[in-house]
């Protein structure tokens, strides 16, 4: 039907049947004017194919029944000019696009936008890699097989030596694929940024590399309070301040880093949930006297937490922090400062807090993180109160030679 139709003129369109699917006439290579002829209107299309599939999208109103005014109604000549045009503008637009300055647009783009500057340094650096190996490649020209090879060259694969055992060799290789998951991750962001933009027609190329699976496991390293106890001491101020309001609190470090006086409201803090959204947390008394302490004689805009410098702590200071404090108290296992809020989690669980407890305290949308990191923890506490209800079951076999079973309740 598309070979023999044609649509260059009002009479000839008006010998066209009506009907939902478009008629199309081919204008040049990959490109196809569509017209779709209603009851009462008759519109315009273009449909382009980029080499893996089409994009058709609507132009405007055809004028077979009112004149063309190039903004809302359109001839079939003002379509051809737009079917022959637009793409060559697109192929100027996509043909000298280097992932290099891919990169660097997407992370400008996630600068207006976000409010944490440390993230974006985090995975600039994770990205720089990728960007030595294929900086000056066309992000059109990327391919599969070149893009999967480079991701797995991330993996460090463990020697077969005999010097470690099945399971050490599993663990190394789960975390390095872990990481390597972690790295190409802005990476594919990047990607997938340019393609969002129309500076490349088909995210085909990186769409086709799924993540490893089942290598991202839930960290369950809590401290006891003997620990933790031990791990306050050992911290030197103002760190230990800092380390005890993630303790009393649950609040992720950068929460912590972020919070002012006015946040501070005599029993509870305020903390931004995303979104314009806020969220309460209660405190303990114990929490109540750090806080009033910590808010005496600062104004409400200035941070609760500063550093030495008396601005915010980062990524990087209470790392380096947090190892510092774990050597001097010579933990069994090093601590980090997650292990911290973690610590607050666990604390919950093992008191049978409900998990939907847990999950408002530590700022989680609903019980699926609280069941992925403390699940353990919970589970346990059903199994003990399971065997402290249930009965014992055991065989009473009479004199008679008969067997019945009779239940004893524990």
């Amino acid at each position: 039907m598309r070979n023999n139709v044609r649509l260059d003129t009002r009479e000839q369109r008006r010998k066209l049947p009506a009907r939902h699917a478009l008629y199309y006439v081919d204008v040049a290579k990959g490109v196809a004017i569509g017209y779709r002829k209603g009851v009462t209107a008759a519109s315009w299309y273009l449909r382009r194919f980029n080499g893996h599939k089409y994009h058709v999208r609507e132009v405007g109103q055809a004028d077979d029944d009112q004149p063309s005014d190039g903004i809302r109604v359109f001839a079939y000549p003002e379509v051809v000019r737009l079917a022959v045009v637009e793409p060559a503008k697109s192929d100027t637009y996509t043909a000298k696009y280097s992932v290099k300055q891919c990169v660097e647009d997407y992370f400008n783009a996630r600068r207006a936008k976000s409010r944490s500057a440390e993230s974006i340094s985090i995975d600039e650096g994770k990205a720089k890699p990728f960007v030595e190996k294929f900086g000056d490649h066309q992000v059109a020209s990327l391919t599969t097989d070149e893009l999967r090879r480079w991701r797995d060259s991330l993996v460090t694969v463990p020697g077969g030596d005999g010097e470690l055992g099945d399971t050490e060799r599993r663990g190394i290789m789960r975390a390095s694929q872990n990481t390597a998951n972690r790295t190409w991750t802005p990476c594919r962001a990047a990607l997938n940024h340019a393609f969002r933009g129309g500076r490349v027609d088909s995210d085909l190329a990186w769409r086709r590399i799924k993540p490893f699976e089942n290598v991202d496991e839930a960290r369950t390293r809590f401290l006891s309070v003997a620990e933790a106890n031990k791990l306050l001491g050992a911290c030197v101020p103002p760190f230990s301040d800092f380390a005890q309001a993630a303790l009393l609190t649950g609040l992720r470090p950068g929460e912590l880093a972020r919070l002012q006086v006015s946040q501070f409201q005599k029993t509870r803090l305020e903390v931004s949930a995303g979104k314009g959204k806020r969220r309460y947390v209660p405190l303990t008394t114990q929490g109540v006297s750090l806080f009033k302490k910590l808010a005496k004689q600062r104004a409400d805009n200035e941070l609760l937490l500063p550093n030495s410098n008396g601005k915010a702590w980062t990524r990087m200071q209470w790392g380096r922090a947090m190892n510092d404090a774990s050597d001097t108290a010579k933990l069994k296992s090093p601590a980090t400062f997650y292990d911290l809020r973690r610590t607050y989690g666990s604390l919950l669980a093992n008191a049978q807090a409900a998990d939907t407890v847990i999950a408002h305290s530590l700022g989680h949308a609903d019980t699926r993180m609280v069941r992925r990191h403390y699940g353990h923890l919970l589970d346990s506490m059903v199994a003990a109160e399971l065997q402290d209800k249930l009965p014992t079951f055991r065989p009473n076999r009479p004199k008679t030679g008969k067997t019945s079973d009779a239940i004893e309740t524990a």
